[in-house]
């Protein structure tokens, strides 16, 4: 029987127990006592067979007891730092997971902490941006006042208070009259027909005017292209001028008499499309494309000619047979 011993130094102490306590003349006493008292003496003596066969086999029960005891006690202990170990493993992988979710809820607040952050830098951004734009609208309509609406209205508003209400009632009620009576010598009067020998209406409106240089702001920007347009229009006006009339890359007329047409370009590509291609010519440009849609090649021939047969390979020392049928 095999026996697996964990500690060493244990069991060999408890071992050594076992055999002081075996061997000592106490428990040998005892065992004879005992013996003595269960088979009621023996009349040989404690030198008997019996007696040493008995007392052999009850100190190989007890220290087959003994030993059982000692590996339970061994296996207990076992037991007990497994159980520790299992105990503390556990413990120890609950705090690494209450420390793992710490750090994940830590982390998640520091991302919402950040986004906060995030979100109030764009909105002191856009606030900024908001009364800037303000600030230069309450600048342009202040400079709009200033400059285009004062200087427009003011002289008019001048000119209509410094009118006689007097006054402007009579010229009121006079053309009114005029329009009576020539309402009763014609009996009617037309919108689309005016005859200012007897009666215009439009002499009696009588309009206040009046004309200044303003700087519109509101209307810079677009001022500013216009005047860049026409900076630009001068210039291909100014170039379009010393032109002919005619497309810009026609053949100027100088260039058409005989002997000078063929030095430029236009002489040079005119040449090379008139020419026709001859046998003694590279064979680089030659092409078989032909690129007539409506006149197109048909028969056996031209089938032939696009896809011919294909080439016979001739292998050395290998003859056709006569039963083969060569298509030619």
């Amino acid at each position: 029987m095999s026996i697996r011993v964990h500690n060493a130094d244990q069991f060999e102490e408890l071992r050594q127990g076992a055999i002081r306590e075996s061997s000592s003349p106490r428990s040998r006493s005892s065992l004879t006592s005992s013996t003595r008292h269960s088979f009621g003496g023996s009349p040989l003596g404690s030198d008997s067979p019996v007696t040493r066969t008995s007392l052999t086999s009850d100190l190989l029960r007890e220290t087959h007891q003994k030993r059982m005891a000692m590996k339970h006690e061994l296996y207990m202990k076992e037991q007990d730092a497994r159980q520790k170990k299992l105990t503390d493993s556990i413990a120890e992988n609950l705090q690494k997971q209450k420390t793992r979710k710490e750090a994940q809820y830590m982390k998640l607040w520091q991302d919402v902490d950040e986004g906060k952050t995030l979100a109030e830098e764009l909105r002191a951004r856009l606030q900024l941006q908001d009364e800037s734009r303000q600030r230069q609208s309450q600048r342009m309509y202040d400079e709009w006042s200033s400059e285009v609406f004062h200087r427009l209205n003011d002289p008019v508003h001048d000119k209509v208070q410094a009118m006689d209400s007097k006054a402007l009632n009579q010229h009121r009620h006079e053309a009114y009259q005029r329009f009576l009576d020539i309402t009763n010598k014609k009996g009617g009067l037309f919108r689309d027909i005016i005859i200012e020998s007897e009666y215009n209406p439009l002499n009696d409106i009588k309009s206040l005017q009046y004309r200044a240089n303003v700087d519109d702001p509101v209307k810079r920007v677009i001022r500013r292209r216009e005047e860049e347009d026409r900076i630009a229009s001068e210039g291909s006006t100014r170039r379009s001028t010393t032109q002919e009339l005619g497309r810009s890359d026609n053949l100027d007329i100088q260039l058409w008499s005989q002997g000078v047409f063929e030095s430029t370009p236009y002489g040079y590509f005119h040449k090379m499309m008139n020419s026709q291609p001859n046998a003694d010519s590279s064979k680089t440009y030659a092409s078989r494309v032909s690129f007539d849609h409506y006149n197109i090649e048909m028969g056996a021939e031209a089938v032939n000619r696009e896809l011919p047969k294909g080439k016979r390979t001739n292998f050395d020392g290998y003859k056709i047979p006569k039963t083969t049928i060569e298509l030619k």
